[in-house]
């Protein structure tokens, strides 16, 4: 018997009922005449063990005829199965060497793999090749010495994602869970899985499972199935590890940082019911590690990293929107939801590729198929976050993100689209009624279902309460002159999709305005003005209706430019050599700039304070730069900035970035109007030599300079 033959049987046996060919085929990716070649050797090792041969039935599949006590013979035999009764594959081989030589302690001969796999010296000298390019991929080296024979080097920290690599290399990460967990003979896999599993041989998985458990407690969050199962196997291999004497390493500042977040705190906690169930001793390094899991693992950032990271955040969710609707030629400025969601889910992904964590994306596949066009778009437009993370993006993380844009797509079909509103009709029953009425939501954003009924309540009851309908679609003519109607088939085939489609775009809906998200905008408003008015101030016009409509004093609608930072850091905004006897006085200064120029309402000033009071040191961005800020509701009229520099730093409670010497106060009035300046402003805080002249400088004209060349940079 091969891995193969030992997987078929351990499925059939496992199986409640008979298992279709086709079905097997698919399953191990063959095709159904070898499946039926590989039947025949079973029948063959099951009749030289004395068991009952497999009972092929036609047009129904293939089942173990034996009773319960013959199964668990056949299994207890696949159990006691090693690599010595496999004609391993070469890629089989190969997974058996790594497995090996990352549980192994010191070198291993290629002697002893030889006789382990019962092939040749040669066969594993080939296969060693294979190995090497593995390793290399893996940032691992494979180390040859003649005197003692082949071991793996590298990071500890490479080599932990290595062996998951291997885990997941063919499954999700919950199967590779699962092959951690269950007894051998359960399993699909046999040799190979029995390899695997001996890397967490005589280590009991479920008091690291409760620890999990306890951690989505503590951090009020569900983890995904991918995540919670990734979570586990890194908890148990770190236990292993540390066995051996292997620990990860991290750096001090780092491991400071993590240190303040509620995930190193749970991390703590996690260790310490680790510590006591398996009598070892966990360093503060893989505390650290574990808590990078957890954010990781996190399905939205968590609200203490968003806090800490929001500019940055903000500022590369706007990059990432601004250049993926320019390759799409559709513009997502106004989609709330897109911006929200993306910049929630970037957090967990920075930390998983700034660590080099391992992520499976099981429908990526589907997603490559679906938004086909979507995911190579998105996929060529993460310039920005490949930049800031010092990496390239993979699929897995593309794909994740091609979701967000995909559903923005979407949105965008149905926003501002003429909506209508559907009588469904149904002559045979209310359920055929409903079946037709979830085919429409699924086909058409824009139709809205008034209601469903049956075919003799049209007249008589629906139409006479409510005229507000625009069509009715029916399985059977209704006779309502009054109302045009479709007929249509319950489960809305093609045909009748399209036959839809032609009514709507020929036939306006009763109430054209009726639109999803409808906004009233400025500019449109303006235009009607314009038509029959002469405006004598334009710009005072404007911050009236702003004021009355409650809407940004900046839109995001085409056309709009939004500012960048020369355009907000002016001489009306900046001071120099200010002095602040605290973080609060220092705020009010920079607050009072912004209210003197009629940019905020005096009451934004005082919410300035009041979220650095509730948020804490965060708004402390870098090394003596304070920025903050408080809602658009608070009192801001347009987007503003403004920026003092300190005669003498204050603190602001922060650890690693105190004291404050440059305050810079900002107004938003939504989500993205600000983004260009607030690009600008973080390239400007990632030039060393340009934020410190600033510190320095005791003129205006210097910085006025340092920003016009920071505005020019980008362009360039």
């Amino acid at each position: 018997m091969d891995e193969r033959c030992a997987q078929l049987l351990n499925t059939i046996i496992s199986a409640d009922k008979p298992v279709k060919i086709s079905e097997l085929a698919k399953q191990f990716n063959v095709s159904p005449r070898t499946i039926r070649y590989d039947l025949d050797r079973i029948d063959n090792f099951l009749m030289d063990n004395n068991l009952p041969q497999l009972a092929r039935k036609p047009n129904c599949g293939v089942q173990f005829p034996g009773s319960f006590e013959l199964k668990e013979k056949a299994l207890s035999l696949l159990e006691g199965i090693d690599s010595y009764n496999y004609v391993l594959s070469p890629e089989e081989r190969q997974k058996v060497i790594l497995s090996e030589l990352f549980q192994a302690k010191d070198y291993m001969t290629i002697e002893n793999l030889a006789e382990m796999l019962s092939v040749s010296r040669g066969s594993v000298i080939n296969d060693l090749k294979k190995v090497k390019e593995w390793l290399i991929d893996q940032n691992l080296e494979l180390e040859s010495s003649p005197r003692y024979g082949i071991k793996v080097l590298g990071n500890e920290k490479d080599l932990r994602r290595a062996v998951v690599n291997l885990l997941t290399e063919n499954v999700e990460m919950e199967k590779a869970l699962n092959i951690i967990k269950a007894p051998i003979h359960r399993r699909i896999g046999v040799a190979v899985d029995r390899q695997l599993k001996k890397l967490f041989e005589d280590l009991d998985i479920a008091p690291i499972e409760e620890a999990v458990r306890l951690a989505e407690e503590q951090l009020g969050t569900i983890f995904s199935d991918g995540a919670y199962s990734g979570l586990v196997i890194h908890l148990a291999l770190a236990l292993k590890r540390i066995q051996l004497g292997k620990d990860i390493t991290m750096p001090r500042e780092e491991l400071s940082g993590l240190g303040l977040t509620k995930e190193f705190a749970v991390a703590s906690s996690m260790v310490k019911r680790l510590e006591e169930s398996y009598n070892v001793k966990i360093p503060t390094d893989e505390i650290g590690y574990i808590t990078i899991h957890l954010l990781g693992g996190k399905v939205a950032a968590s609200e203490m990293y968003m806090k800490e990271n929001w500019a940055v955040l903000q500022t590369l969710t706007a990059k990432i929107i601004e250049v993926i609707q320019s390759k799409l030629g559709i513009d997502f400025s106004a989609d709330d939801e897109l911006y929200k969601g993306l910049m929630e889910h970037l957090g967990p992904t920075i930390y998983r590729l700034k660590h080099g964590l391992p992520l499976k994306n099981p429908i990526l596949e589907e997603i490559k198929t679906n938004y086909e066009h979507i995911f190579h778009v998105v996929k060529g437009g993460l310039k920005a976050l490949e930049e800031y993370v010092g990496t390239r993006i993979p699929d897995e993380e593309a794909g994740y993100i091609a979701i967000h844009f995909g559903a923005a797509l979407e949105r965008s079909k149905s926003t501002g689209a003429r909506i209508y509103r559907a009588l469904v009709v149904c002559g045979t029953g209310i359920g055929t009624a409903k079946l037709l009425s979830s085919r429409l939501r699924v086909e058409f954003s824009n139709i809205q279902i008034a209601g469903t009924i049956a075919s003799h309540q049209v007249k008589e009851k629906f139409l006479n309460e409510d005229k507000n309908i625009d069509l009715i679609i029916s399985t059977v003519p209704t006779y309502c002159d009054s109302m045009p109607e479709i007929i249509v088939n319950p489960l809305l085939p093609p045909e009748d999709v399209e036959k839809i489609n032609r009514y709507i775009n020929l036939h306006p809906p009763k109430n054209i305005e009726r639109k999803q998200g409808f906004k009233p905008s400025i500019e449109e408003i303006l235009a009607i003005i314009e038509r029959y008015c002469t405006i004598k101030s334009r710009k005072e016009l404007i911050r009236a209706l702003a004021e009355y409509l409650n809407l940004p004093l900046y839109e995001r609608s085409k056309g709009v430019v939004k500012p960048v930072l020369k355009d907000l850091l002016t001489e009306k905004t900046i001071k120099l050599n200010v002095d602040a006897k605290d973080w609060e006085e220092a705020v009010r200064i920079g607050g009072e700039i912004l209210v003197e120029n009629g940019f905020v309402e005096p009451r934004y000033v005082d919410a300035m304070v009041r979220t650095v009071r509730e948020m804490g040191p965060y708004i402390v961005i870098a090394p003596g730069i304070a920025m903050p800020h408080a809602r658009p509701e608070d009192g801001v009229k347009q987007v503003c900035m403004s920026l003092i520099t300190l005669k003498e730093p204050v603190e602001f409670g922060n650890i690693d970035n105190d004291p404050v010497k440059t305050v810079i106060c900002l107004g938003a009035v939504d989500n993205s109007t600000h983004l260009k300046a607030l690009s600008d402003l973080m390239n400007l805080l990632n030039d060393d030599i340009k934020l410190d002249s600033i510190r320095k400088s005791k003129e205006m004209r210097n910085i006025l300079d340092t920003i016009q060349i920071i505005g020019e940079q980008k362009a360039v």
